[in-house]
């Protein structure tokens, strides 16, 4: 069995531009919730870890979303009330630790769906739905936000092909004519 962390690491999900960044927050996480990723293993010895990730991810990203969701107007007028208090420039320095979390789950849910070989266009409108959560928190736009996203799900693709080079000419054909 391995660790959360060391899932995380194999897959090169350590590379992603929120993983440095979000340090401390990717540790906390991978501490959290290394036990579940362990009882999981234990329950389906016979998936990858990799596949187990995004099983758990799939998890952290439902919760994390419809959690700030359901406190969207507390969180709101909490920044509203910082932002008062000291004014925008120093509001930012705030971080809310339910916006990094799900900023930061979001990057390694889509990149395991891109290292996984799924299709872009699932990544995409999970990408979509958690940015239209996170935009009127980070004063970012819906689209901005999208896009990173959409550059993690991108990474973990090259990580995909790189596992999997393209098939040959006669070879794409078969595969098409036989699916």
């Amino acid at each position: 069995m391995i660790e959360l962390r060391e899932a995380l690491n194999d897959i090169k999900a350590d590379t992603l531009s929120i993983a440095a960044t979000h340090q401390e927050a990717l540790n906390n996480l991978c501490e959290r919730e290394n036990l579940l990723f362990a009882r999981a293993q234990e329950n389906k010895p016979d998936h990858a870890p990799s596949g187990l990730l995004l099983g758990l991810f799939t998890k952290l990203n439902v919760e994390a979303l419809s959690s700030l969701n359901a406190h969207l107007n507390q969180v709101q007028a909490m920044q509203s009330a910082i932002e008062q208090q000291v004014g925008s420039e120093h509001a930012r320095a705030f971080k809310l630790p339910v916006v990094e979390e799900l900023m930061l789950v979001t990057h390694i849910w889509v990149y395991i769906q891109g290292y996984l070989g799924m299709d872009f266009s699932l990544a995409n409108d999970h990408a979509l739905q958690t940015s239209e959560t996170l935009s009127p928190l980070t004063q970012k736009s819906i689209d901005d936000l999208r896009i990173a996203f959409n550059q993690s799900y991108y990474q973990g693709f090259r990580e995909f092909e790189s596992k999997n080079p393209p098939s040959s000419g006669w070879e794409r054909w078969f595969e098409k004519w036989f699916n």
